[in-house]
């Protein structure tokens, strides 16, 4: 199944501000789901809470560039993507816009994908009471994980965590069940999980995990667009 195509159908409503978080593949998300709002017609913000790389080092398929003030001028076009950060041509990463400008852009635009996450390129993040940094007016979480951590030292893979231990179900179990783990209770709007990549032993080992109730839990190929399975 279309993975961008169920995310729009189950995740995307009018005026979605949709945060992303976790490790494995936020940023792979984050262009790939953008390409497809912007093929379905959708006015689509880009943008971080955080800190994410510079869009002339890694582009994020946008149209146009804003790095100040300035963008509170545009009436975005539909099919359109905007990509909104502080920085210049000189920085290799550009930082979080004031939140004030995000609330007032939010309703020009069908869908704001924001990262709002940190994990220094690892596929699993445990988090702090500062993080992740997600709005309150967040229409609905995505938290990502890559499933090729699993088996794997915790304090080679796991941002945020460095006990002796490894990546199995046991440590799957206390990740999505923790306040401060990878579904961070606290977040508002509705979360959905998505297990990215590994293979098909890897997939097997998150079938036996307890959810929040609340979560709806996906395996997927987040570089191919590819929906494998809907646990939850």
């Amino acid at each position: 199944m279309e993975l961008y195509g169920y995310l729009t159908e189950h995740a995307v409503s009018e005026h979605a501000f949709l945060a992303i978080t976790g490790g494995g593949g936020k940023t792979t998300l984050l262009c790939n789901f953008a390409q497809h709002l912007k093929s379905q017609g959708k006015r689509v913000l880009v943008t971080t809470t955080t800190k994410v790389r510079s869009p002339y080092v890694h582009p994020y398929g946008q149209d146009v560039v804003f790095c100040d003030d300035s963008i509170l001028d545009i009436q975005p076009n539909r099919g359109q993507i905007v990509f909104y950060a502080i920085g210049s041509k000189e920085d290799a990463k550009w930082t979080c816009p004031p939140m004030t400008n995000l609330e007032a852009l939010k309703d020009r635009f069908d869908v704001v994908l924001c990262e709002a996450d940190g994990s220094r390129m690892l596929p699993v993040k445990v988090h702090t009471q500062r993080d992740p940094v997600v709005p309150a007016c967040t229409t609905h979480t995505i938290a990502v994980m890559g499933l090729w951590a699993i088996g794997k030292p915790v304090n080679e893979v796991v941002f945020g965590d460095d006990r002796p231990l490894v990546v199995d179900q046991n440590y799957l179990s206390w990740l999505v069940q923790d306040s401060e783990g990878l579904l961070k209770a606290s977040l508002p709007g509705h979360r959905t999980l998505v297990f990215n990549g590994g293979d098909e032993n890897d997939a097997s080992m998150v079938l036996g995990i307890k959810y929040p109730s609340d979560v709806t839990v996906l395996t997927a190929a987040l570089d191919k667009g590819v929906l494998y399975d809907k646990i939850q």
